[in-house]
């Protein structure tokens, strides 16, 4: 059939709407000087690293996040994965820390999100989740209740699992899961292990390798102190091997550990950072690279961990965020692995506002620039947002 020339351009515009993705990345916006006013933020990428609010943006929580005068002990700056995406990109979930509660989200094919439903942390101040989509008890998630809410009295710190309906978003708690930590720990993260039999947390002075049964509940397996400094935080596991990176901010290292088919920690290696306070760490998805944040320095380190590199991590940059003030925190790969999204945050005393950057990766050796400005996040002073998620539709 011959086409007519007059036809062409439409047919070419109805194929790049058929085609065309949206690269989005989220932020919890953690608002806590006003109750119920906790929102997702999200952003597009154009494909340059540019970036534009999606329309609709912020989504509102349903939820108060945690206000903290001295900025530096917010969850912001003690905790990671606040916010976390399903990988079909189908679902997202934000927590917020003075409600005591999660709220999940559909994500359609523009970005944009749908609140579904609200619920209860089974403790204080969540500040960290831990998706296992594929662990003996099917969809799990470990949450991390830190109970350090300037605002409320009398918790316990915690981690608890739910079981997840991707369907519709629900979290349905699972009974008799909650496991305390001692008053004052500072446990900031759970993550999942790739083969989804194992969960990992950040206890603060302890990293705890967890058993994921089959009815959700979790069964201690080993406990590693630091070998060096009071406590952990950040921490990153390899995609492809049994390790998990973990930052020693105290001491300015990085432990690697491994872990046995069974879940049992140990210990193979301490590395000297070059920077100050590295307490954020993330991977690739195909275990080539790990890149870390320096808050007290404002940098980050690539690190070569592909082939046997993976327990002997080899720096391969060291750099310096765009002349600023304000300390980055989280960071997360975009889908593509082109960018990596680096959050800074306003530190104690400062008005300045927060940040995310967005860093060019090199795809043959993983190296970073920074060629475009951050932008400037709209939150009135005094909040500091946290996690970043990330999702291709």
């Amino acid at each position: 059939m011959k086409i007519r020339p007059m036809l062409l351009p439409i047919l070419a515009l109805l194929a790049t709407t058929a085609f065309s993705q949206v690269n989005a990345v989220y932020i919890d916006s953690n608002i806590g000087q006003i109750p119920n006013k906790n929102s997702v933020l999200a952003y597009s990428n154009d494909g340059t690293g540019a970036l534009t609010p999606i329309p609709g943006s912020p989504f509102k929580t349903a939820g108060t996040g945690v206000y903290e005068m001295n900025s530096v002990f917010s969850p912001g700056f003690q905790a990671d994965q606040e916010i976390v995406v399903n990988s079909a990109g189908t679902l997202l979930f934000a927590v917020n820390g003075d409600s005591n509660t999660i709220t999940s989200f559909a994500i359609n094919s523009s970005g944009r999100l749908k609140r579904l439903t609200v619920t209860d942390s089974n403790g204080q101040d969540p500040v960290s989740m831990g998706l296992d989509e594929i662990s003996p008890a099917g969809a799990q998630m470990t949450v991390v209740n830190q109970a350090d809410d300037p605002l409320q009295t009398g918790g316990t710190p915690n981690i608890t699992s739910f079981l997840v309906d991707e369907a519709s978003g629900v979290l349905t708690p699972v009974a008799n899961s909650t496991i305390d930590y001692p008053s004052g720990s500072l446990v900031s993260l759970a993550l999942a292990s790739p083969s989804g039999k194992f969960a990992f947390v950040l206890g603060g002075a302890t990293l705890d390798s967890y058993g994921v049964n089959a009815d959700g509940t979790l069964s201690l397996i080993s406990s590693e102190s630091p070998i060096r400094g009071p406590i952990f935080l950040g921490g990153a596991a390899h995609p492809k091997q049994r390790v998990i990176y973990v930052g020693l901010p105290a001491v300015n290292e990085m432990g690697v550990y491994t872990y046995d088919t069974s879940g049992a920690l140990a210990l193979a290696k301490v590395l000297v950072n070059q920077g100050s306070l590295l307490c954020w760490l993330t991977t690739d998805a195909a275990g080539n690279f790990l890149y870390t944040v320096e808050s007290g320095t404002r940098t980050l380190t690539v690190y070569d961990i592909s082939g046997a590199n993976f327990l002997k991590p080899v720096q391969v940059q060291h750099l310096a965020l765009k002349a600023g003030v304000d300390e980055p925190t989280n960071l997360k790969l975009d889908p593509t692995g082109q960018f990596l999204y680096v959050l800074g945050l306003q530190p104690n005393g400062q008005t300045i506002g927060n940040f995310l950057h967005v860093l060019n990766v090199n795809s043959s050796d993983g190296t970073l620039t920074e060629t475009l400005n951050p932008i400037k996040l709209p939150l009135h002073p005094g909040e500091v947002p946290m996690g970043l998620a990330v999702v291709m539709k």
